[in-house]
């Protein structure tokens, strides 16, 4: 018996991907009356659409506006939960499929019904010997990166393992997990989206889990977009006002105003301060705080687990390979290694 699957593919000017990522999902080692390809367009402007538009064998969904990466895949979602999809896949615009990607996830999904997410280990697309992501990982000042991006990859660890979230770049969602934790929040538009929904599967008591044997290609570039930067920060601090009880973070409300008198000097010296401003003026709009009051009571209707368990796969180093520096890699990082291997055992258990 194989189980109902829908890969959402989020379009946003990749037309340049299309023949190749199509070419991957047509190869798959899945039976395809099992299978719905839902091609989501995020109002490109390259010919995206317009090719989507002649595919045949799709469900295609074109946006008149970008909606963001999360909505742009809730688009899609939606449409795959309302026709009896039993998992649905997000595939980013910029990636493709190992042949095995979706039967492998569904393998490790079907073997545990706690598991909420399984992502599929994603490598280069150009460097298919170098790692992407094996999961998100969560620093304690809310920042999210993913693991183990520009390593090589060794094989060693080949068991599944939990993480704190995984990456929305390919993962696969068990549909019963959203349809009670509910779906990307749109209110993000773009960053932290991911971070935050694979939270909410925590909270209420499921796993995300690496799947190493389900493989993903992803054209990764670093980009050091100023506009990101507002997206980030702002994501990040909303994220952990809305999930995280009053006790924690009291616990560290001190770091995180020490972090936030770094970040100005960081911002400054990277010339993204305007965008830094506009994070606190977006932080002080009554918008935000409704925001924030509506997903505090949404969490506590889900939380099956204590603040305790949520950070017990949390980090304390900042680590992301294309943004280090000796002042993060021999002070910074110690400093708050050190902290939160102390604070840790002091944040709540109910």
């Amino acid at each position: 018996m194989f189980p109902r699957v829908a890969i959402i593919y989020l379009c946003y000017n990749n037309r340049s991907y299309l023949e190749e990522v199509f070419l991957s999902l047509a190869q798959l080692n899945y039976p395809k009356d099992k299978l719905e390809i839902i091609a989501v367009d995020n109002d490109s402007k390259d010919g995206s659409q317009e090719w989507l538009r002649t595919r045949t064998g799709i469900t295609f969904f074109p946006s008149a506006e970008n909606l963001g990466f999360a909505e742009g895949n809730n688009l899609g979602v939606r449409h795959a939960l309302l026709h009896g999809a039993q998992y649905v896949y997000l595939l980013n615009g910029d990636a493709k499929l190992h042949p095995d990607a979706i039967m492998e996830a569904i393998k490790l999904a079907q073997s545990d019904q706690t598991i909420g997410s399984v992502q599929s280990r994603i490598m280069l697309w150009k460097q298919p010997d170098v790692v992407n992501a094996t999961g998100g990982m969560v620093h304690f000042l809310g920042f999210g990166f993913a693991r183990d991006n520009g390593r090589l990859w060794n094989g060693v660890d080949l068991a599944p393992s939990e993480i704190a979230y995984a990456s929305g770049a390919a993962v696969l969602y068990r549909a019963s997990v959203l349809q009670t934790v509910g779906l990307l929040d749109s209110f993000l538009f773009l960053y932290h989206e991911d971070l935050e929904l694979g939270w909410r599967i925590r909270l209420a008591g499921y796993k995300n889990i690496l799947c190493v044997d389900s493989i993903a290609y992803h054209d990764y570039e670093f980009k050091r977009s100023i506009k990101k930067f507002y997206w980030m920060e702002r994501n990040r601090l909303l994220v952990h006002f809305s999930h995280l009880s009053w006790k924690t973070l009291a616990l560290l409300i001190v770091p995180l105003l020490l972090a936030e008198l770094g970040l100005i000097i960081f911002a400054i010296k990277g010339g993204w301060i305007r965008e830094k401003f506009l994070v606190y003026v977006s932080l002080l709009n009554p918008r935000s705080w409704k925001y924030i009051a509506k997903k505090r009571r949404e969490s506590q209707m889900l939380r099956r687990v204590s603040d305790r368990e949520i950070v017990r796969l949390w980090t304390g180093k900042i680590e992301h390979q294309q943004t280090q520096s000796l002042v993060v890699d021999r002070l910074i990082n110690p400093l708050l290694s050190i902290f939160w291997s102390v604070i840790k055992f002091f944040v709540p258990t109910t």
